[in-house]
Order: structure tokens, then C-alpha cells, then sequence
């Protein structure tokens, strides 16, 4: 049985079961919008499986770890057509025989530790004008509205859920959330007229540094085609995530 759920602490309890990224980032939603609000909301099925709904895009943790009929009614209840896009471990996605489209993406875990780097220059941002900026940069690597970018960014960072970081007006990154320590990265991007000169690694190289220094473990998604670039700042493979597109 899958149910949506309203208690905080009963999500909290069902996500400590088994911290990682897909557990961390459910929990980083519950964390800034809570759980009453129909445009972000929990459920959660008999054996454990978390599902969070963040603007009809859903996010699984916990999922795979009992087989049979609980695995088909959570791939029946994701593809119903709820959710537009759902993020989950390759693993379940290979054992429940849907149709949707499915893209692969890999999960990169940082594992270089502790560095000595020059980061006089790198700045982590606040406030208005650090969202346009960091939306400024990353908006030349990623299809974003700047609206919903901009409301929910302000909304996190002024929650302490996220924190923006840049290189001058030339490379950003975004700390979308840091807990159970696991920290997770998106939107690491570099300006196009300044690709090619190092500085999203050098970027990400001190903000991991720094994460590792502080006991957490850094990880990002990335598309396949972008391994290299991160096994080069530090990261190693760590393991496959299914991107459904319904």
C-alpha cells in the first residue's frame, strides 16, 4: 500500500533507515517546505519506500529492498501518470519491467579528501543578487525558468538548505543541501566564453575539499558524458540512477 503522508517525524524515521542521496534529497524538500502543501508532498509505501512530489517530479528512496508485488505497485503507482518525471536506482528501474522512457545518469561520489587549494576567490553568495548571478552563469549550461529558479533558490538558501557558490561571474555551483553527511551538488556550470581554462575544478575541487574537511561526503548526478570531467576534479563512479520520463 502506498499513502500520503503528513507527520514529519514519520518521514524523518522511514528516510534514517538507509541515509543516501536519494533519502537526502527527500528530506532537504521536507525540510524547507514541510509537508502540507500540495505543490511538495510525501508518501510512503508498506516496506519502507519514501516518495517525495515536488512539482509532479518524484524523487524514491528507500525503493528495491523487498521484492515481488510492493516493487510492481511502486512502478504502477510512479508511471500512473501523477508525476512527469521520477528519479530512482537504475537497479529497481532494470527489476520492474516498465515501458517509460528511461535515460541513465550516474551518481559520482568525491573521494580525493582533504586538499590544499587557493580559494581566495571563490566567494559563497547570498541574496537577491547572488541568485542572478549564480542564475546569470548556470542559465548558460542549463534550460532554466528563472522564475521558479529564482523562488525556489531564495527559499532554500534562506532556510540554509542550499548555499551558492562562484568564481567570479565566470563558474558557479549550487550545495543543494548538506545532511546525514551527504552533500550534493547541482548546477556546476562555467560561462561559455570561459570554458577551458579550469575553473569549474577548481571550483568544485574547493568546495569538496572543504566538505571533506568538514566529515561529508560530496556527491553529484551527472549525464555519462561528463565522468571524465568529474573523475578529473576527483570523483569516482559510486552508481547508476534511472531518469523516467512519463
Amino acid at each position: 500500500m502506498i499513502r500520503k503522508i503528513f507527520d514529519k517525524k514519520q518521514l524523518f524515521r522511514a528516510l534514517d533507515k538507509a541515509p543516501d542521496v536519494y533519502s537526502e534529497k527527500i528530506r532537504a524538500l521536507a525540510e524547507a517546505y514541510g509537508t502540507e502543501h500540495e505543490f511538495c508532498s510525501f508518501y510512503l509505501q508498506t516496506g519502507g519506500t519514501v516518495i517525495s512530489d515536488y512539482y509532479r517530479s518524484a524523487v524514491v528512496a528507500n525503493c528495491g529492498r523487498r521484492a515481488g508485488d510492493r516493487l510492481a505497485e511502486l512502478m504502477e503507482f510512479l508511471t500512473c501518470g501523477i508525476f512527469r518525471k521520477v528519479i530512482l536506482p537504475y537497479s529497481s528501474f532494470d527489476l520492474s519491467n516498465t515501458d517509460a522512457n528511461i535515460s541513465k545518469l550516474y551518481i559520482m561520489k568525491y573521494t580525493a579528501g582533504v586538499r590544499d587549494i587557493d580559494g581566495t576567490d571563490i566567494e559563497m553568495l547570498d541574496g537577491d543578487f547572488a541568485i542572478n548571478n549564480i542564475y546569470d552563469i548556470a542559465s548558460d549550461g542549463f534550460d532554466i525558468d528563472f522564475n521558479k529558479w529564482y523562488t525556489d533558490t531564495s527559499h532554500m538558501v534562506r532556510h540554509g538548505i542550499s548555499r551558492l557558490y562562484a568564481l567570479g561571474k565566470k563558474a558557479c555551483a549550487v550545495k543543494m543541501f548538506s545532511s546525514s553527511g551527504i552533500t550534493y551538488l547541482s548546477y556546476v556550470c562555467t560561462r561559455s566564453s570561459e570554458r577551458g581554462k579550469g575553473l569549474a575544478t577548481r571550483l568544485l575541487r574547493c568546495i569538496c575539499s572543504n566538505e571533506a574537511a568538514a566529515g561529508n561526503t560530496v556527491y553529484v548526478l551527472c549525464e555519462p558524458r561528463l565522468c571524465k570531467f568529474y573523475e578529473n576534479v576527483g570523483f569516482e563512479f559510486d552508481a547508476e540512477t534511472a531518469e523516467i520520463t512519463i
